[in-house]
């Protein structure tokens, strides 16, 4: 017999494959709907459990007396939770209660200009009732509201009106801050919290009457301000606990604001050098159109009546030795009506010149026409050399800008002052101790990293000075301390120190709108003593003299280009003394 072979038909690899990823498109689609569809229907079963539930709660709450209707350790007091969980259907909630006073404006509203007709803000209660779950990672919210109105006149038996302001470090109201009333001492204990409205208020009607109420003040990225016991480190707070009386109102005002970075830098040595052109002669032009020199200043060329309209004039290249960072130009110039005048910074190659973008030196491109202009931000290591371009123009043939001096200020180098134990201090007073001597509310001690700087983080707004150790000096800051660090601001203070001297003498120059004035020579001298120096004062209008002797005939000589010379006679050095010398422009 013959026997036939019989091929027996079956699926490739690839087929199987194929088959497989087809199978598991399609049943994970199903399965994924399934999901879907399974999360909305417990995510709506939720929702009607949390709705059964609020409405059972709230009449819950409708059916108590006037008087319970108030949470526990709440204003009003009462017998209901503020915070609790049930479990329904197998789903937790999590209810959050509010019982508060409200001021109805019928009978007038108690506000910082308007009073209630007959002296009571509590008029009846409102009840808030809030139910939260999370099924399926899916969070899910009811909130039912309901007022609760007493069946007499609203009364102020047994408690007071605690009403607390919240402003910001300009004294401006603060909304939606939180406020904290809280008091252990009472019958019923008092721990509630209520958001600053948009008058900055909060008020808590209805407080039991006693003492020992105290005020937490906050909000999320602010200061906190508050009221203090006393206590054995702090044994006289300023802002103490307060007392409630029946039928009346307790008023109080509380000051917080954004925190924000603090960054002192600390150094030990710092050497300044500048580039000061004062048009005695024309040395300093590299090249120039339409302008020349005369009179100690830059003017238009023509002569009066025939004035250039336009010139366009560059300084030679600035490239100190050593550069670590560009810090200050200063313009001494006289514009009169109908000319204008404007510095800006180049680069060369020769003889062209390429402006440097505002990318790199803001405002540059428009060009820089105040007396004081910061170029801090300009990189030293793009830019190690620099020209100054100065640009003049007139509509009146007859007059002319003059340009007294540019002067480009840089520093060359610098020492940090690296494992250096500084102790910081703000101005606010929190209370003294028992010997009267003040408790600040911060005071605490750091060291420099190994480039000199502490960095403290989240600091609230106040005045802060910064302390080396006796040994040391301060010669100056730049900004002066005590720092004015301001909230939502990050601030940043550079501090020279100087060997211990037990007299010496700070001088800062300022013009008459008290902004810093670089570049300007300070000449000390004091008959009496034999003594004379001369320095000028750094990029932040500041210098020091060290190793002085006491005494109260120093005459201190300032002068600047654009500005008048000032004199001042009869200056005491007595310790660590300071000197504010102001200069009007000429």
């Amino acid at each position: 017999m013959r026997y036939r072979g019989r091929k027996i038909a079956g699926l490739s690899l690839v087929e199987a494959m194929i088959a497989a990823a087809l199978i598991s498109l399609v049943f994970g689609g199903l399965l994924a709907g399934t999901r879907v569809s399974l999360e909305l229907i417990a995510n709506s079963r939720a929702k009607l459990s949390a709705v059964s539930l609020a409405n059972d709660r709230m009449e819950y709450f409708r059916s108590l007396p006037y008087n319970d209707v108030g949470t526990v350790a709440g204003i009003p007091s009462g017998i209901i939770p503020q915070n609790s969980t049930t479990t329904l259907n197998g789903i937790e909630f999590v209810e959050r209660v509010l019982v508060e006073y409200v001021d109805d404006p019928a009978d007038g509203q108690l506000t910082a200009t308007t009073t209630d007709s007959n002296g009571i803000p509590s008029d009846y209660k409102r009840i808030k009732i809030e139910i939260n779950w999370d099924v399926y990672d899916t969070p899910g919210q009811v909130t039912y509201v309901s007022n609760i109105v007493p069946r007499s006149i609203e009364t102020t038996t047994g408690g007071g009106t605690v009403r607390v302001n919240v402003i910001d470090q300009d004294s401006q109201p603060l909304s939606n801050m939180s406020v904290q009333l809280r008091n252990d001492t009472t019958t019923s204990t008092v721990d509630v919290t209520r958001l600053s409205d948009v008058n900055g208020t909060a008020l808590f009607s209805g407080a039991p009457a006693g003492s020992q109420y105290e005020v937490v003040v906050s909000g999320a990225g602010y200061s906190i301000d508050q009221t203090y016991t006393a206590t054995t480190s702090n044994p006289n707070p300023t802002t103490a606990p307060f007392t409630v009386l029946e039928s009346d109102i307790s008023t109080l005002t509380f000051q917080i604001d954004l925190l924000s970075d603090l960054d002192i830098r600390v150094l030990n040595n710092i050497v300044f050098g500048n580039a000061e052109e004062d048009f005695s002669t024309d040395a300093g032009i590299a090249t120039s159109s339409g302008a020349v020199v005369a009179g100690g200043a830059l003017i238009l060329d023509g002569g009066a009546g025939s004035y250039e309209s336009n010139a366009v004039t560059y300084l030679e290249t600035i490239t100190p030795l050593s550069l670590e960072k560009w810090e200050v130009l200063t313009i001494a110039a006289d514009i009169p009506s109908g000319t204008t005048a404007s510095v800006q910074f180049f680069t060369a190659s020769g003889t062209t010149y390429t402006l440097i973008p505002d990318s790199e030196l803001p405002g540059n491109t428009t060009g820089f026409v105040d007396l004081v202009v910061d170029v801090s931000d300009l990189d030293p290591g793009l830019y190690p050399s620099v020209v100054v371009g100065i640009s003049m123009s007139t509509t009146n043939s007859s007059r002319t800008p003059e340009i007294d001096e540019i002067g480009v200020y840089y520093r060359e180098s610098e020492i940090a002052a690296n494992n250096r134990v500084m102790d910081v201090r703000g101005s606010k007073v929190i209370g003294t101790d028992a010997s009267s001597a003040p408790i600040y509310k911060y005071e605490s001690s750091h060291t420099t990293d190994s480039s000199g700087e502490i960095n403290l983080v989240d600091m609230e707004f106040d005045s802060y000075s910064v302390v080396p150790p006796s040994s040391i000096d301060v010669a100056y800051s730049c900004p002066a301390l005590p720092l004015q660090h301001r909230g939502g601001e990050n601030s940043s203070v550079e501090i020279l120190l100087t060997t211990n001297s037990s007299h010496s003498l700070q001088v800062r120059v300022v013009d008459d709108l008290g902004n810093s004035v670089p570049g300007a020579e300070i000449e000390l001298a004091s008959a009496s003593e034999s003594y004379i120096g001369t320095r000028k004062s750094n990029p932040c209008g500041r210098e020091s003299f060290g190793s002085l002797a006491t005494a109260s005939d120093y005459e201190l000589t300032v002068t600047k280009a654009g500005y008048d010379t000032n004199v001042s006679t009869a200056v005491t050095v007595d310790g660590d003394s300071q000197s504010v010398v102001v200069l009007t422009r000429s």
